[in-house]
């Protein structure tokens, strides 16, 4: 693998060597060069001989400090992706930063290897992923600018409708098929239902002189069955004598591939790119919506899991972080398979993980924290025609009306946690007591 080549903007002597310490047992090929300001960084990239794959940014310089940091930065260096390096755990400010322009960010206090070689790495493929939908964006509008469009004609009068054979390909109609639509309500008929109201707001919007072009993103379904995105615009270019619109013209283009990259920027946000599983921020989300619930329905019971792996540390320094992330993708898939389809699995950081069980009291969620656990031990990962087995503890706990805070269930459950770990490892455990005093295997 090509060594990533590291740009580190921190002017504080002790969070450099911290930085610089944690990539250094990442287990990645890296090269790392560190500035103290944006003066320097300017003058650093005026007189570079090489590509910077990464920047990771402080935002409290000599020259500069705050969100205007990440601005400034991103003026100089508008290509590279950027990992901000913040002090504040403040979840509002940190979606700030990364709509000043930064890709991700890191707590300085959470800062481990794992954690900052990950954010690297989802930085830079982010940064790619936008590059590529920025692109899109731009030879769309070239060819709108252009003409070299799918075409169509709409007669208000007849409902008579025309399409280029461009779009009808693209949907996979030829002209003389028989059943291509030939009115414009037949071809409103193919638009997706869960598209048909944007899509009308739209149409009307324009012939009723509020918006000077209609223009509207839709799925249109092909002949085939499966919906293709199309993004659509137009304007009324003649009236009748008592000053109705009588006829359309416009534009068509597929924007499937742009949708794509759009849905897996979302993944991306929302998603541990390792295991794919919810990411830390997504699944608070969902259990503040859980919350919520037992707030306001009484009976409303739902329950939390906290796991990790046991002596997760031995497997990397054994046998290395590749397969350390082999093993992270496996436990991550044997847990899904124990689960139902409405529970929610998330990846908190590092080894740690919790699972959302809706619907589910104390005792049905100890039930299914024994389950998970028996799984992950019955786990084998093939290492070098070895199979080897990992062990898991639990901690559970029931998400409480009472608690002031949502979150409150969860502090309980990593307290559980930290008891079965206590305990020996490999069981389950609630705040309270043990409910699983299976003995973890010698090493």
């Amino acid at each position: 693998m090509q060594a990533i080549n590291i740009l580190l903007i921190e002017d504080e002597d002790g969070d450099a060597g911290l930085v610089r310490y944690s990539l250094k047992f990442s287990g990645s090929e890296h090269q790392i060069t560190w500035l103290k300001s944006l003066e320097a960084l300017n003058r650093h990239l005026e007189i570079r001989d090489s590509e910077v794959d990464v920047i990771l940014l402080d935002l409290n310089l000599p020259d500069s400090n705050g969100l205007e940091t990440v601005f400034r930065c991103k003026s100089m260096a508008r290509n590279t992706p950027i990992v901000v390096l913040t002090g504040h755990d403040d979840m509002d400010f940190s979606l700030r930063a990364l709509e000043a322009g930064a890709q991700d960010y890191l707590i300085k206090n959470q800062l481990k290897a794992e954690n900052l070689l990950r954010a690297i790495r989802y930085a830079m493929e982010r940064h790619h992923l936008e590059q590529r939908l920025q692109q899109s964006e731009e030879l769309m509008m070239a060819a709108i600018e252009g003409g070299d469009l799918g075409v169509w004609e709409w007669n208000l009068k007849d409902d008579s409708y025309y399409n280029s054979e461009r779009l009808l390909e693209n949907i996979g109609f030829g002209k003389d098929d028989p059943e291509l639509p030939t009115t414009a309500s037949q071809w409103m008929k193919q638009i997706h239902p869960d598209d048909q109201n944007a899509f009308h707001n739209a149409l009307n919007d324009h012939l009723n002189n509020q918006t000077q072009r209609y223009q509207s993103e839709f799925r249109l379904q092909h002949k085939e069955g499966h919906w293709v995105w199309q993004f659509a615009s137009g304007h009324v270019v003649s009236w009748d004598s008592d000053g109705k619109p009588e006829r359309m013209v416009g534009i068509h283009q597929d924007i499937s591939e742009r949708k794509a990259m759009e849905e897996q920027l979302r993944t991306l946000a929302m998603h541990d790119p390792l295991t794919g599983l919810l990411n830390r921020r997504s699944f608070m989300n969902a259990m503040n919506s859980e919350y919520g619930r037992v707030k306001r329905y009484q009976g409303h019971a739902a329950s939390i899991l906290m796991l990790d792996i046991d002596h997760f540390k031995k497997v990397n320094d054994t046998y290395g972080h590749a397969m350390g992330d082999i093993f992270l993708k496996a436990f991550a898939i044997t847990i899904t398979d124990n689960l139902r389809e409405n529970d929610i699995f998330g990846r908190l950081g590092g080894e740690e993980f919790a699972v959302l069980l809706p619907d589910t009291p104390l005792e049905g969620a100890i039930k299914v924290a024994e389950k998970v656990r028996a799984s992950v031990e019955a786990m084998r990962v093939d290492a070098d025609g070895k199979a080897l087995g990992i062990a898991t503890s639990v901690g559970v706990d029931e998400l409480c009306a009472t608690d002031s805070r949502p979150d409150g269930a969860l502090a309980r459950a990593d307290t559980a946690l930290y008891k079965a770990k206590q305990k020996g490892r490999n069981r389950v455990c609630q705040q309270i007591d043990a409910v699983n005093d299976t003995a973890m295997p010698s090493e």
